[in-house]
């Protein structure tokens, strides 16, 4: 709780910061009109949060402002966008190509360990629907074909650096890993009802685009840190668990939602059999929202979850909260986070809490920070030196060089890595290349 107590001057001066920048914006009103696609992917019901099927395709299909995109590079790629946007006029087919490249440098980590790291995230994505093409409540099939790895034989993944660093729920990079082979991480069926009020998807899922989700809740966003993308203190399965999602609003300000999910699934590997185990993870959210067309920006949300013992890890069973906060203004947007587990369920920590903000300059341009503690879980009998508190500050700067192409300069500072006893603190330069296609 002391680790907590400090962070709050923290958190204040970040949020002052962000106002400051943001002094004067008007506050974004209902029904304002979009920013408007290159492939009509904007009219796509969208199920779960940013990093889900549908968030990913509406998002990569943005029309965005880029500083430097020539007219001769907008009229090469018009007759393929074109095409994509006749295929889900005709067909219901939308689709999507996102690659990811994050190169890593860390100044201090454990002995005998690499210091840097390129790695990389690729994803063939789409939806088929079949239900709802012309307006109201949409039926359709949700695949997501995903490989992440490192790139060349002499390098690590910006996980595994984090891992080097010593943070233990605080990871610097932790979406892009050696341990994740080729698969069909997602393939669904995502169903609306009542003018999408109220929805459910069964089938095999990426749990972290429902579990807590909110708009902060992506590889894609700004910033790379675990930390100030998923909650430590959540449990985690393999991306592509079987599993079921629902979730409906109570009126217009109440979300209400429940999700169960397969508790022994492994990234990267197609294996129905762990599901027979009878391991779960569980979850129920509560969420005011100011309306439901602003529900996935402006959201007080709760979560509270549960997981069964893995009886073939000796893994505990667990249960814990979490919380969030978020809310778009017209050029900025703020969070908080908070968690708070028993330890059990994988966790990688007991307690947590983040603060930060994204605010959009011209031509698209993005300045993203934030601030994050954590407390991590014990491990007396592997670490038993392991740190009670570590943190992380981080800025990055999304920089659209065209439409579907950005870089992004990340900068992160570690204090206090939990599993390294001989460093106080670690400087984390990275640079992202992000492709929508």
């Amino acid at each position: 709780m002391y680790g907590a107590i400090k962070f709050v001057p923290l958190v204040i001066i970040l949020l002052l910061t962000s106002i400051a920048y943001a002094e004067g914006e008007p506050e974004v009103v209902e029904g304002a009109v979009p920013p408007g696609s290159q492939s009509g992917y904007d009219k796509l019901f969208q199920f779960g949060g940013p990093d889900g099927v549908s968030g990913q395709l509406r998002k990569g299909d943005e029309e965005r402002t880029a500083k430097y995109d020539s007219i001769v590079l907008q009229k090469a790629w018009k007759p393929y966008f074109d095409w994509k946007k006749d295929l889900n006029k005709k067909y219901g087919l939308a689709f999507g190509i996102n690659t990811w490249l994050l190169y890593q440098n860390a100044t201090d980590v454990l002995p005998d360990t690499d210091d840097d790291a390129l790695g990389y995230i690729a994803r063939f994505l789409g939806t088929w629907t079949f239900m709802g093409r012309d307006g109201g409540s949409q039926g359709r099939i949700e695949w997501r074909v995903e490989t992440r790895g490192n790139v060349g034989g002499g390098n690590i993944a910006p996980a595994t650096l984090g891992s080097n660093i010593g943070v233990v729920g605080l990871n610097t990079g932790f979406p892009y890993n050696e341990e994740f082979d080729l698969d069909i991480a997602v393939l669904n069926w995502t169903q609306g009802f009542f003018d999408n009020r109220a929805g459910f998807a069964v089938g095999r899922l990426a749990f972290d685009a429902y579990l807590d989700a909110n708009p902060f809740q992506t590889p894609s966003g700004g910033l790379l840190n675990r930390g100030l993308i998923l909650n430590p203190t959540l449990p985690t399965t393999g991306v592509g668990a079987l599993g079921a999602v629902a979730e409906t609003f109570v009126g217009n300000n109440i979300r209400l939602g429940a999700q169960i999910y397969d508790a022994n699934a492994k990234n990267g590997n197609w294996d129905y059999d762990t599901f027979e185990e009878g391991e779960y993870i569980k979850a129920v959210e509560f969420a005011w929202v100011p309306s439901q067309a602003r529900h996935k920006t402006d959201m007080i949300q709760f979560t509270y979850w549960k997981t069964d013992r893995i009886d073939l890890t000796n893994r505990e069973a667990g249960e814990g909260w979490a919380m969030t906060a978020t809310w778009k203004f017209d050029k900025w947007s703020p969070f908080l986070k908070y968690g708070n587990s028993d330890g059990g369920g994988g966790t990688a920590s007991e307690e947590y809490a983040a603060a930060g903000f994204k605010l959009k300059s011209a031509f698209d341009q993005i300045w993203t920070a934030g601030a994050a503690w954590s407390k991590p879980v014990p491990d007396p009998v592997n670490n038993p030196n392991r740190r009670e508190d570590e943190y992380v500050f981080e800025v990055s700067y999304i920089y659209q060089v065209s439409k579907n192409f950005s870089l992004t300069p990340d900068i992160q500072y570690i204090i206090d890595p939990a599993d390294n006893p001989l460093e106080d603190d670690s400087w984390v330069l990275g640079l992202r290349a992000l492709v929508f296609l």
